[in-house]
């Protein structure tokens, strides 16, 4: 299912389908990795948007996140998660 980014909840783990913003923008994300097809995991929503980038920990405003579409991961954990999710 496609979301916008700021519609995840912290934990989730997602894959960029794409990002609809100015060229400016789309190419500032992609200089630090937001690209489509790379999975991002969320760590916080609020006050601002933490995510984890492969080795990258960034933090995004909302109205940035709102801009990246993202596809929800099937859940499946892999050998560094520690906790089970639903």
């Amino acid at each position: 299912m496609t979301v916008r980014l700021v519609a995840c909840a912290a934990g989730d783990r997602v894959v960029v389908g794409r990002v609809e913003a100015a060229a400016a923008r789309v190419n500032r994300l992609a200089s630090l990795g937001i690209l489509p097809g790379v999975e991002l995991r969320v760590q916080q929503t609020r006050p601002v948007f933490v995510i984890e980038c492969d080795e990258a920990v960034l933090a995004l405003e909302r109205e940035v996140a709102a801009e990246i579409s993202v596809i929800r991961s099937d859940g499946v954990l892999d050998e560094n998660d520690h906790a089970a999710r639903p």
